[in-house]
């Protein structure tokens, strides 16, 4: 499962990486869908909010899109914690932070929310197995990645 699969991007590589799994791409936006249906081949597309479960995954993955769920990011982190099969893995990559006011204002006006506020949960949750954080752009913005398992 991938949330918040915008236009697909992922879903591909997905595809190709797991060529025998169940792909879906889960995604609020019907706009993003309708290019993500163009773009993809086999998967299946579901569009709604992910706030309740979508049914067992062996893998979840978050890419940019939970720093954008504001709200909901917190009921987005629980879903995926009772969503995942037993040992199933969450990969996580988001904005992390920003030490310079001004970018943290200018992306909270385009609906992103860059406080860090993703990584402490997602520890709570999940068994984790690696949670990083990397400078970009010279260190002005920094994104995270967390790849965690579901605990028993």
């Amino acid at each position: 499962l991938e949330v918040g699969c915008g236009t697909g991007r992922n879903l591909n590589v997905l595809r190709s990486t797991f060529p025998e799994a169940s792909i879906t791409g889960l995604d609020l936006s019907a706009d993003m869908l309708r290019i993500a249906k163009q773009r993809t081949h086999g998967v299946q597309l579901v569009q709604r909010a992910y706030d309740t479960p979508a049914g067992g995954f062996d893998l979840i993955l978050c890419s940019y899109a939970l720093s954008m769920f504001n709200p909901g990011w917190e009921r987005a982190i629980e879903t995926a914690a009772a969503d995942l099969n037993p040992g199933g893995i969450i990969a996580v990559v988001d904005f992390s932070h920003t030490g310079t006011k001004w970018f943290e204002t200018w992306m909270q006006r385009n609906h992103v929310r860059m406080q860090g506020h993703l990584w402490p949960l997602l520890r709570q949750h999940f068994t984790t197995l690696s949670d990083t954080r990397h400078p970009s752009y010279f260190g002005l913005w920094h994104y995270g990645i967390h790849i965690g398992r579901k605990r028993p």
